[in-house]
């Protein structure tokens, strides 16, 4: 939802911005930001110098602290080093009495430390061993250069705690072994981040706000702020995360040594290393730190359609009728806005929402949901609730000078949960269950936390909170501006758990996020406009996001502002299908596009989209699963799986879904081809899931597209699990058989996974109640493997409708196509099915794994 003024005169003086570009007047840039300014026109200071006789060690736990000594003066500060494990350091720098706000609710847990190997003290020079890397801190200038298995990885210099700008600091980082840099989430940018500089493109704004008409190839703040920067090339991959939630801007050189000068408001300096050295474990490394996203209900990776706003309950109610009667699945309907009482959330409109339980009988009559909006804000009105609950215990956040604030948003006058206050958390949270928000049943099955920037209307202070504003315990709000959406969420979170009496995983989806978001939501990338390079640039902003932990990723389908051209709109149907979020959503005022409003000819493409997604939730749902296994993402570049591939470095419009499934988007109009990368080499073969071609993985290749489709591909030796009968809803699907597609190799050998659970609780998790197969195929034979065999499958039996095998019979060579040929098995009519597939039959129409 874009941020409007609320008196009709602004509202109409807004628009512009809202369709073509952010507001540069209200937005800064560097130059008008002091610290910023500052920092960045002053040139990496050797301010430092390590007193080696003032360092203690206590090398069995991992830690390491010694003085700094500013300038040869008296003054010090303290730096800290701590081994951890998984090829990782930790350092803190500080005052020695300091003042410095120490980030809480970010981290997972406690990083686990692990015991130096080796600590020498050397004339100029420090070195701790630990397994294979070797750290070493130069004392003057004060440098610290990290080498894993005998390779400089990362170089930490220019460090600046700046006196004269209160708590403001900075620091420098090169990657030495990198060629490319990727990270620092969210920004309306290609995936590798582009070389800024003085004078010419601004740094990178890590500073969460309501951008509305957001500008493309920018490095201007968006709504969230992950502070991850990876250095990756061919010779190793290393990263750093910055554990600091106040403004940050980040300088980026991406040339032949790729580097970052990093200017931090305030806060600590407190930095966590990633030495990789793959792509792979340079993420998973990251990730431990932050946590993992819970498995969604199998229903939230279906589709979802939300428009702002659907104006009453007879309105839902034919949205989702109509979806029946053309035959569009369908999981969810979205809320926005207005659906509450003078926009005061946990209440319903009188009259346009007169019986809200009735909607909800009838979209559950369809084995369909329910999202509702809750924003941050809350109306300053005697006899609301919520409002007198939060007033009389004091959980409002406050000015400097201790009042509570108070600024616009959309009921007008609204004052803002200071979730930092656990007290407060406690009580907002309160408010989810089914007494507190009246008219609530289970169809309600999740909750959309938007405009927690937290978005204020008001120019001055760039539409948010003041920095001077004060939280809980005094926190002062510059310190922490970039986890209150976090801070938002944990709360909704704790919500659904308790109203659900944590029988059930809770779908929250926040517009602001910062590490460690994914533990409690989905994100989506805003308020995205209807053009082509916004649906371009939703591949570069999710794989980005997964990179950095936050899986659960979707982009606007159409676009939020404006009115896509149906080519547009079918193009980022198909697109989306292969974002992990698929959701459909648009502004007010623009015209309503919900897929049966459109031609026959329009409506069947976008059909086909919705039932191609509906087809592969089997493969979403293993993703998700093994993303909490093995923390890896669910949509990947092709640098995660190729790392020695240059050439795949800068590519953002292609993705891999897990390691098998490559997707081109065809972001561009009128084109009648697109150049489809084939990774993998020459050993590495792709399926055409739309014709019988096979291509092998050396590179570019102009590939025909029609508007019926856009190029999908299988990596030949994998096993795809699919759904083949797309009914109306995901829980319409749920007792469907399987249907494998068996992409044999050269060796007539492929290999998958496929995931099975409840859809819904956390029995997965508490009891081991789950069934996760391998799957092999070799000639003809098929073999199901337990990969856990303490795991309680009883009540999830794979039952396999289908085998499709797909057999390459005219390799790919000297630069065109091969053929493959596909022959399908059916327990009911195949007898050579029958007799290979190794199982056990309870009757003819189920096949149970034994």
């Amino acid at each position: 939802m874009a941020t409007m003024l609320m008196s009709s005169s602004w509202i109409f003086a807004l628009l512009p911005s809202l369709c073509s570009s952010a507001d540069h007047d209200t937005f800064k840039d560097c130059s008008r930001v002091n610290f910023c300014k500052t920092l960045r026109n002053r040139s990496a200071q050797d301010k430092y110098t390590v007193d080696e006789t003032g360092f203690t060690t206590d090398a069995p736990n991992g830690r390491v602290d010694m003085p700094l000594r500013v300038n040869d003066s008296s003054a010090f500060l303290n730096f800290s080093i701590f081994a951890l494990t998984d090829n990782r350091f930790r350092i803190q720098v500080k005052e020695i009495n300091s003042s410095r706000q120490e980030l809480d609710h970010v981290l997972a847990g406690a990083p686990p430390v692990v015991g130096m190997h080796r600590f020498d003290v050397n004339t100029n020079f420090i070195s701790i061993s630990l397994g294979n890397n070797l750290f070493i801190i130069e004392f003057s200038p004060f440098t610290i250069v990290i080498f894993s298995n005998d390779v400089l990885q990362v170089i930490l210099d220019g460090f600046n705690l700046e006196d004269s700008l209160d708590q403001a600091f900075a620091f420098a980082v090169s990657f030495p072994q990198a060629l490319q840099l990727y990270g620092i989430h969210e920004h309306a940018d290609s995936l590798t981040l582009q070389t800024t500089q003085v004078g010419g493109t601004d740094p990178y704004r890590l500073r969460n706000l309501d951008v509305s008409g957001y500008e493309l190839n920018s490095p201007m703040a968006l709504y969230g702020a992950v502070p991850v920067l990876y250095g990756h090339g061919p010779n190793g991959t290393a990263g750093i995360f910055l554990h600091n939630a106040a403004e940050q801007w980040v300088e980026i050189t991406n040339d032949e040594n790729p580097q970052a000068y990093i200017m931090v408001e305030s806060g600590l300096l407190d930095l966590f290393i990633l030495l990789g050295p793959t792509p792979t474990e340079v993420v998973r490394q990251y990730v431990s730190l932050t946590g993992t996203a819970h498995l969604p209900q199998l229903w939230a990776l279906g589709y979802h359609q939300s428009r702002w706003n659907y104006d009453s309950q007879d309105d839902v109610k034919d949205v989702v009728a109509n979806f029946t009667t053309y035959n569009f699945p369908l999981d969810v309907i979205w809320l926005d806005i207005e659906y509450t009482d003078g926009k005061k959330y946990f209440t319903w409109d009188s009259n346009m929402f007169s019986d809200p339980v009735e909607m909800q009988q009838n979209i559950s009559a369809t084995n369909k949901r329910l999202v509702t909006i809750i924003d941050p804000h809350i109306k300053v009105e005697t006899g609301y609730s919520v409002y007198d609950g939060a007033l009389e215990k004091d959980l409002f956040v406050k000015n400097a000078d201790g009042s509570n604030f108070e600024g616009d948003c959309w009921p007008g006058l609204s004052s803002y949960m200071d979730f930092l206050n656990p007290e407060a958390r406690d009580y907002y949270s309160s408010f989810y269950s089914y007494d507190n928000f009246p008219s609530t049943t289970p169809v309600l099955a999740g909750i959309w936390n938007d405009m927690n920037e937290p978005s204020v209307f008001d120019n001055s202070i760039e539409k948010t909170l003041p920095g001077d504003a004060l939280h809980y315990g005094g926190v002062v709000h510059r310190d922490i501006h970039n986890i209150y959406g976090l801070l938002h969420t944990m709360s909704t979170h704790q919500g659904l758990m308790a109203r659900d009496n944590g029988t059930k995983r809770p779908f929250v989806l926040t517009r602001s996020h910062f590490a460690g978001t994914q533990r409690y939501s989905a994100i989506w990338t805003g308020d995205n406009t209807a053009d082509w390079g916004y649906l371009s640039v939703s591949y570069s902003q999710c794989l980005d996001a997964n990179l950095l932990g936050i899986v659960f990723c979707g982009a606007d389908i159409g676009g939020f502002a404006n009115d896509p051209d149906v080519e547009l709109l079918q193009r980022w149907y198909q697109a989306g299908v292969w974002l992990p979020f698929y959701r459909a959503h648009s502004t007010s005022g623009s015209m309503r596009r919900e897929p049966y409003l459109f031609d026959e000819e329009v409506q069947q493409v976008i059909r086909n989209a919705l039932q191609l997604r509906y087809k592969h939730l089997p493969v979403w749902y293993t993703l998700f699963y093994e993303h909490t296994r093995n923390k890896d993402p669910i949509i990947r570049p092709l640098f995660y799986h190729y790392p020695q591939d240059t050439d795949v470095y800068r590519i953002s419009d292609h993705l891999l879904v897990g390691r098998d499934i490559l997707v081109r988007a065809v972001a561009e109009a009128g084109v009648e081809s697109v150049q489809v990368y084939f990774p993998g080499g020459a050993e590495e073969h792709w399926i055409s899931i739309d014709n019988a071609e096979v291509y092998d993985g050396n590179g570019f290749v102009n590939i025909s597209v029609t508007i019926d489709a856009i190029p999908v591909y299988y990596r030949r030796g994998s096993v795809i699990v699919r759904k083949e009968t797309v009914r109306l809803s995901s829980d319409e699907m749920a007792n469907d058989g399987y249907t494998l597609y068996v992409n044999l190799d050269a060796y007539n050998k492929a290999t998958g996974t496929v995931y099975l659970d409840d859809n819904t609780s956390f029995n997965y998790v508490d009891n081991k109640e789950y069934n996760y197969l391998k799957i092999d195929m070799e000639g003809s034979d098929v073999t199901l493997t337990k990969v856990d065999e303490d795991a309680n499958s009883n009540g999830f039996d794979f039952v396999i409708d289908h085998v499709v095998v797909n057999k390459v019979i005219k390799e790919p060579e000297n630069g065109s196509f091969g053929r493959y040929e596909q022959k399908l098995y059916t327990k009911d009519t195949s007898q050579e099915l029958l007799k290979n597939l190794k199982f056990t039959f309870d009757e003819p129409a189920k096949i149970k794994l034994t």
